[in-house]
């Protein structure tokens, strides 16, 4: 049986719709990422967009629901990074998860910058009492990783897991924002941040262990 002719012309509006919502968004991205979310107005995007201010408002709301679309689509992408396996190797866990989250950035930098944009000028990495915040969520999967790391002899014991969980935390989070200012692009991103990694893991290593972390820092800095 045919569909209406009113229902095939309905879902056909909302497929455009969605498309021409989908391309705003990308251009809101870029120019969040690009000038900050200080400088991003919903004028801006209109001029850019080739569509009129009421037209963003009704696709997206205010300037703040579009922050508040990134933050959510950003939360959503960290989850899925926290959830893959953990390594007690140190080095194997360093690597694993920097390359984990250059491959969730490659090709969505503006996205993901703009993102970080948002969250950071919502507090959301401010919260640190809250169970489900973005920090304590960090400090509980690097602590994983130590304890893991100190129970299979990586790590010796000699330098308190809770000092190098947040020496961890610390590192990535310099790093992120290094990147997301543009102070460092993304390759240099990774360095930064594995090497760092490596070397919070070296200061309290088992000889054996800290022979491999030497050896994968100097292989970051032989490239």
């Amino acid at each position: 049986m045919k569909k209406p002719v009113r229902a095939l012309g309905d879902a056909t509006r909302q497929a455009n719709k969605k498309l021409r919502r989908e391309r705003i968004f990308t251009i809101a991205k870029r120019q969040i990422a690009a000038k900050g979310l200080e400088e991003f107005t919903i004028s801006k995007l209109a001029e850019e967009a080739g569509v009129s201010t009421p037209t963003i408002h009704n696709l997206f709301g205010k300037k703040d629901d579009i922050a508040q679309e990134l933050i959510e689509e950003l939360i959503l992408a960290l989850q899925n990074i926290m959830s893959k396996p953990v390594f007690d190797d140190p080095v194997k866990s360093a690597v694993f998860y920097v390359d984990s989250i250059i491959e969730m950035y490659e090709g969505k930098e503006d996205f993901y910058r703009s993102a970080y944009m948002a969250c950071e000028k919502a507090g959301m990495f401010e919260d640190r009492e809250s169970v489900d915040s973005f920090y304590r969520q960090s400090i509980n999967l690097a602590e994983l990783c130590c304890k893991g790391a100190l129970k299979h002899g990586f790590l010796l014991g000699n330098i308190d897991t809770t000092v190098l969980t947040r020496e961890l935390y610390d590192c990535h989070r310099s790093g992120r924002q290094d990147w997301v200012i543009g102070y460092i692009n993304l390759n240099e991103y990774r360095d930064q941040v594995l090497e760092s990694m490596l070397m919070i893991y070296a200061a309290d290593a088992s000889p054996e262990c800290h022979k491999r972390i030497i050896s994968e820092i100097n292989r970051v800095n032989s490239h």
